[in-house]
């Protein structure tokens, strides 16, 4: 199974990128400032076993979205040394958690309603590399902070906060995906037909 490093060097090739350093090493001592910040936070808020109230008829990605966003207004308040900070753009990474000037951790935000470690369902991180090469530079850290909830409709209860600290050599599930776009179908390297016949 390849690891987030070699995912990356492949990914970089395909894109016809030069090669550069997308995942550090994280320094145990970062990740000990960070563990305490969040877990101080957690400690010195109600935000665990606190409700979020959720937007009738809601899909479950939906429910997620609102779950985080949530999670993140409540952290935020309690956090004393970093800050979820939005990164702007599509694709991978949604958020920075930043220290002042020091922003280099790509955080992905998850929110999902009860951890099973045997659950083998994908969770997407990241397509493409250009985010990360527009937004970061190295060291480049990755985090994902998972928000695990009860659904208690119509509310949705937190329970449990869970960081995991990405590493260069953490297994990732590598599918190929290709896609078109408007702009790619009208390269006319194939035929196309239109029914009515109208200039589509």
């Amino acid at each position: 199974m390849p690891n987030f490093e070699e995912y990356y060097r492949e990914l970089l090739k395909r894109e016809g990128s030069e090669q550069r350093q997308l995942i550090s090493v994280w320094d145990k001592k970062l990740i000990n400032e960070i563990s305490r910040d969040f877990e101080q936070a957690v400690a010195n808020s109600n935000f665990i076993e606190s409700f979020c109230v959720i937007r009738q008829n809601s899909s479950n990605q939906s429910i997620g979205n609102q779950v985080e966003v949530y999670a993140i207004e409540q952290l935020n308040k309690h956090l004393k040394i970093y800050q979820i900070e939005k990164c702007s753009g599509a694709g991978y990474p949604d958020r920075i958690l930043a220290k002042g000037d020091f922003k280099h951790v790509a955080l992905e935000m998850k929110a999902t309603s009860g951890w099973n470690p045997n659950d083998s369902n994908r969770r997407v991180l990241t397509s493409s590399s250009k985010k990360l090469q527009d937004k970061f530079a190295p060291p480049i850290y990755h985090l994902i902070c998972t928000i695990i909830y009860q659904n208690l409709t119509p509310k949705y209860q937190i329970k449990t906060v869970r960081l995991d600290f990405i590493e260069p050599q953490t297994s990732v599930s590598v599918r190929l995906e290709a896609s078109v776009s408007h702009k790619l179908l009208e390269n006319k390297d194939h035929e196309s037909k239109c029914f009515p016949d109208k200039s589509v």
